[in-house]
């Protein structure tokens, strides 16, 4: 695709380093049709959500055919860290005979870390896994919460 180089055809030695930037706008434009827009990038299976109340951080983990015994779950020093493995259904198909033309499921091992905020009491973290989501909530040290101070008639 030439969209951006067809706008600008300067030869000038001045505009050298806009020609570069668009002959590589130009060559980003190419790669766009081949993946499917919703494609995370390479390395970030499970996705996650991170979100937070005024108790605790929750982090919703999207782990399709995971099973609980394959996660393990850490918190040291604000990092939550996950990993484990996803197994591949293709391996019993292959054994029964089965090519694949085509294959987009992400298997085998997985790592993921995510820093948190400070005041993450790590004795009190919580997971469960349903449906192939995992939603850990990380509570919150007492002094970091809210408090409400009730006001006192003099």
């Amino acid at each position: 695709m030439t969209m951006f180089r067809d706008l600008w055809r300067a030869n000038d030695p001045l505009f050298g380093d806009l020609g570069r930037l668009l002959r590589m706008m130009d060559s980003n434009w190419d790669n766009v049709g081949s993946a499917d827009l919703r494609s995370a990038p390479r390395g970030s299976f499970p996705l996650l959500n991170v979100g937070e109340t005024d108790e605790a951080y929750n982090v919703y983990v999207f782990a399709p055919g995971v099973e609980e015994q394959d996660i393990e779950i850490s918190v040291q020093d604000n990092v939550l860290m996950l990993s484990g493995k996803r197994a591949d259904p293709a391996d019993d198909e292959k054994a029964a005979g089965r090519n694949w033309y085509r294959r987009e499921r992400f298997s085998g091992e997985f790592n993921r870390a995510i820093t948190l905020p400070d005041g993450v009491d790590a004795d009190r973290v919580k997971a469960s896994l349903k449906n192939g989501v995992l939603t850990i909530s990380l509570h919150k040290r007492a002094e970091i919460q809210p408090r409400r101070i009730d006001i006192q008639a003099a």
